[in-house]
């Protein structure tokens, strides 16, 4: 990867979502797309339910994309541009051609394509125009549900790291690790793709009349 690889600002454009760059102006809606708790449960940095909370979790992520080691977004939904979650690329190492991926949405939207198209915006830039070889995909070793989601993606599961990380609430997290590699890149697209394809309840146009 080039130097210049993975600085903002980013757009990223598909069917239902936009991924545009994070900011402060931000802030309140995404408290309301945080607004489960069980959103952040598994996050190692959640980024909390009140204007504060999230307020200085976007300050420490774009200091870390001011030093080069993240570029993030916020998750925007459908025509109306509703607020919906936040996504970054982090760790990156353009050394080694690697970055890894990292996203929460809001709970409403759990088992929709939002994610699904998110991590493919994601991906399909990563490899396509930043010349990456390896993105990585990690996730609590509890969070069933996650790594399912990750499986579906088409991400090989590489293993566990043992109590890798002290997360926020002072548990020793143990990390289930995944990758994709660029050459298997394409068949993963494909399997995205298809799966973008088909028809979501989100998609109809609302009902008219009483």
């Amino acid at each position: 990867m080039r130097e210049e690889s993975f600085r903002p600002p980013v757009t990223l454009r598909g069917i239902r979502v936009r991924l545009v760059p994070l900011s402060l102006d931000y802030r309140d809606a995404l408290v309301h797309a945080a607004r489960d708790p069980e959103m952040g449960r598994f996050l190692s940095r959640p980024p909390g339910q009140t204007a504060d909370s999230v307020g200085r979790y976007i300050g420490e992520i774009l200091q870390h994309r001011d030093e080069g080691t993240e570029l993030p977004f916020v998750v925007l939904l459908g025509p109306d541009d509703r607020v919906v979650g936040a996504s970054r690329y982090l760790n990156i190492e353009r050394e080694n051609d690697s970055v890894e991926l990292g996203t929460w949405i809001d709970s409403s939207l759990w088992r929709s394509p939002v994610n699904t198209e998110v991590k493919f915006l994601l991906l399909r830039y990563a490899f396509e125009e930043q010349g990456a070889h390896r993105v990585v995909l990690q996730t609590d070793l509890r969070n069933e549900r996650s790594q399912r989601a990750i499986a579906r993606l088409g991400a090989v599961r590489e293993g566990v790291m043992r109590e890798d990380r002290v997360v926020h609430d002072g548990y020793r997290r143990s990390s289930v690790v995944y990758s994709i590699l660029a050459d298997e890149w394409p068949g993963v697209r494909r399997r995205l793709e298809r799966s973008l394809a088909r028809p979501w309840v989100g998609d109809r146009p609302a009902a008219s009349g009483p």
